[in-house]
């Protein structure tokens, strides 16, 4: 019978209880908390400000306050990792690294754990110990980079299983659509669900979206936000019949199409274009004449 991972419930040709592949991320991810976390106790001692990597300038007065939360942060992450540390030189019968004051504990404990990894992923304790790994990288990456802006690209929609696979008679379950909300980094390429963890591309998510909402009636200045139109030229191109309105909100102020707001934009946004283009050809070939 084949074996499946733990994680990525890839199959597996041995005895193992994480695959490979699950193992290597992990090696990279604890090779990042050995580079991460100077940075991090930086940002929690008032050394740097978050995703800078500099410190401060030096003058009376300019030392930043000490993070609370983000000391208490790494505290944590020092703690689960000393846990394994701990755990698996109890069960390996060997000695455990010396945590002294002239090493980071988090940097000594990740350098340790790099030589465990194929014992580990042989484990049934494999899931656990890979998921604290992965916690204890993204804490550590995100006090040392500091937090990124975040855009919405609307509900997830992924399909999940239940819990169990198959009921007793052996029938697969209906899937279902997880219910969260996909959220990804300014600049980035790709967006996450924050409840099942689906990624997803941002532009065709991005274009998924704006589909879906120009169909949708906005007041002028909501457009003006989210899109750059400004509210008086909408309601001026409606004072002029040349768009309309599409009902009214419950506190009676008027509702446009976005769609069609946009298509007028860009309608004349175009004209705008070609008649400037023929201004410059005007110019040119007086200014040529002139010259003749």
């Amino acid at each position: 019978m084949t074996k499946t991972c733990v994680r990525c419930t890839a199959d597996m040709p041995d005895n193992a209880y994480a695959c490979t592949r699950c193992t290597r991320q992990a090696e990279r991810q604890l090779a990042e908390l050995v580079d991460m976390t100077p940075p991090a106790r930086d940002v929690a001692h008032g050394q740097a400000r978050r995703g800078t990597g500099g410190g401060t300038s030096g003058k009376p007065g300019s030392r930043l306050p000490i993070d609370l939360r983000s000391s208490a942060r790494l505290d944590a992450v020092q703690a689960q990792l000393t846990k394994w540390v701990d755990h698996i030189g109890t069960e390996r019968g060997i000695a455990r690294p010396w945590f002294t004051s002239h090493g980071d504990p988090i940097v000594t404990a990740a350098h340790w754990l790099v030589d465990h990894l194929e014992w580990m992923r042989h484990r049934a304790d494999a899931d656990e110990f890979l998921t604290d790994v992965d916690a204890c990288t993204r804490v550590v990456r995100g006090i040392a980079r500091g937090p990124v802006d975040q855009r919405y690209l609307g509900p997830c929609g992924a399909l999940i299983l239940p819990e169990s696979d198959e009921d007793p008679s052996g029938v697969v379950p209906d899937t279902t659509e997880c219910p969260g909300d996909v959220y990804g980094p300014q600049g980035g390429s790709t967006g996450s669900c924050r409840t099942c963890g689906a990624q997803v591309s941002q532009d065709e998510r991005r274009a998924w979206l704006d589909a879906e909402v120009r169909e949708r009636a906005y007041r002028a200045s909501e457009i003006e936000d989210a899109y750059g139109v400004r509210a008086h030229t909408i309601r001026m191109w409606v004072a002029r019949g040349l768009i309309g309105e599409h009902g009214r909100d419950v506190r009676g102020r008027p509702l446009y199409l976005l769609g069609e707001v946009l298509d007028f934009a860009a309608a004349m946004a175009k004209r705008r274009a070609e008649n400037e283009a023929k201004r410059m050809r005007r110019e040119a070939a007086q200014a040529a004449e002139t010259g003749a």
